[in-house]
């Protein structure tokens, strides 16, 4: 069903006036079923709907007021026709401006003021148009056109015109202060909104600078678990530097004390493997002329119980000699290696590839090496270290066979270097036994051995840790029990002073 139905009483005798006329109401019935339903669907058809007014009214009032211009009809109700078209459109513009800001827009009030400026503008200011450009057309003249309007005979059509003015303009006045109050609302939401934006700014600085304290409260209390950390290690590093010097001084005292008798003894054994020598070739002599003496004097030698364990003497003095032998040689180790951790012993510093100086160490451990694992290297490009390469030479040969005989069957060690800022870094990492937390606390004490009986001085690692030291570096260590090894050492590339090299 329709809103609004074309009646004869709409003609005004303009087909072009009347054509655009029907095509208004047509837009209006469209509309008509969205708008009254209210709610979403009635807001979704209210701004399409004042699109299409807004370009309906462009073109037809510009056709009507070029209409009235062509006729001439007189300046007053040109003036008067235009007013009432500006009046609409003001009211369609304000009304879609109502909707772009998203208040609310009843679609029966639009509806109600669409039938009844549509009603008013079409029975009395398009017909009273209509009649004057008509009348002009059969030339009347704009005066006569205009006094030949009958508004004695549309008494009752005037009074119904009347009251629809009222009424348009009770709708108007009434939908204007329906946006003023809609416009004070959405004043007061924008204040409520800036006031919530400030507060959220306000919560949300607030909130970052606790955050910005925190952050410098965990950098500071960050910083000084570093300071702590860094003045334990350095306490660990002192006291086992002090702890060094004095069993470096005692290892120089008993090396001292001892190398002497090791000396004559050495030299005794010497002397006693020659008169043993010289012993069994006698006897040797004399069993040969055993066999010629009388058989009295034959065998009251051959009586006496020394006779008997000849054979025995014989064969196992030179066994007893050569065991003599090998225990001086490992006590000669042991006094040479408390000399070596007692002083370093004095040698050239110069600025060398320390690479070389680790293919070096390699080449010379490299028949033990073979046996247990595969050597991997990932060499980077390093600065000249200034360094002692035999006393490095040294700890690199200890690290390498301590890697080796961390092996069991077979294995893998890989070496790695690196460069820092002003240092060097060196890694020997094996794929051994691994080692305990208590076991690595102890490693670098001298006589400190995980080996077997015999098979160890304990001092190997004690002397690279006091060598690293002496050219300005660290030695560390990283293992965990059936996952390898690995001994990193730094060193500077350069000594700040020259007090430490060797003495």
């Amino acid at each position: 069903m329709n809103l609004m139905a074309w009646s004869e009483h709409f003609v005004t005798g303009l087909d072009a006036v009347d054509d655009q006329h029907k095509a208004l109401v047509e837009m209006i019935n469209a509309a008509a079923p969205h708008l009254a339903s209210g709610g979403e669907d009635a807001q979704s058809a209210a701004g399409p709907l004042l699109d299409k007014l807004v370009r309906y009214a462009a073109s037809h009032f510009k056709f009507e007021e070029d209409l009235m211009q062509q006729a001439q009809v007189l300046p007053a109700y040109f003036a008067q026709h235009q007013h009432m078209h500006q009046t609409f459109v003001d009211e369609v513009i304000q009304m879609r401006a109502q909707y772009e800001k998203g208040e609310s827009l009843s679609g029966n009030d639009l509806l109600q003021f669409l039938t009844s400026w549509l009603t008013f503008h079409i029975l009395s200011e398009d017909k009273r148009l209509a009649v004057q450009v008509l009348a002009i057309r059969k030339g009347d003249t704009a005066a006569q056109a205009f006094e030949s309007l009958d508004t004695s005979k549309g008494a009752p059509q005037a009074v119904y015109n009347a009251a629809l003015v009222d009424l348009f303009s009770l709708l108007t006045a009434r939908n204007r202060t329906l946006t003023e109050a809609n416009a004070q609302v959405h004043d007061a939401q924008r204040a409520l909104e800036a006031a919530n934006r400030l507060l959220e700014t306000r919560v949300l600085e607030r909130t970052h600078e606790l955050a910005d304290s925190n952050r410098a409260l965990e950098s500071e209390r960050q910083a000084l678990v570093e300071s702590l950390t860094q003045l334990q290690q350095t306490q660990a590093r002192l006291l086992q530097s002090q702890k060094m010097a004095a069993v470096g001084q005692l290892a120089a005292g008993v090396a001292h004390e001892i190398n002497n008798p090791i000396g004559f003894v050495n030299s005794n054994l010497g002397s006693l493997t020659g008169y043993v020598e010289h012993m069994l070739t006698l006897l040797a002599a004399y069993e040969q002329t055993l066999a010629g003496m009388p058989p009295d004097l034959r065998a009251s030698i051959e009586s006496l119980p020394a006779h008997a364990e000849l054979n025995y003497i014989r064969e196992d003095a030179p066994d007893l000699l050569r065991e003599c032998k090998e225990g001086l040689a490992r006590v000669k180790r042991i006094v040479s290696d408390l000399r070596d951790f007692s002083r370093a012993d004095t040698v050239d510093w110069a600025s060398v590839d320390i690479q070389t100086v680790l293919e070096g160490a390699l080449q010379v451990t490299w028949n033990e090496l073979k046996y247990k694992a595969e050597v991997i290297k990932e060499f980077a490009t390093l600065p000249p270290v200034l360094c002692s390469s035999t006393q490095l030479g040294q700890v690199f040969v200890n690290l390498l066979v301590n890697a080796a005989h961390a092996i069991q069957e077979r294995g893998t060690i890989t070496l790695r270097t690196g460069s820092l800022q002003d240092s060097v870094w060196i890694e020997i990492v094996d794929t051994g036994a691994g080692m305990s937390a208590e076991t690595q606390k102890r490693i670098f004490e001298p006589f400190f051995t995980t080996k077997p009986v015999g098979q160890g001085t304990g001092l190997g690692l004690s002397i690279s840790w006091e060598i690293v030291e002496r050219h300005g570096g660290t030695l560390e260590v990283q293992s965990n029990l059936g996952h390898g090894t690995c001994f990193r050492i730094t060193l500077p590339t350069s000594q700040a002073t020259g007090s430490s090299h060797g003495s």
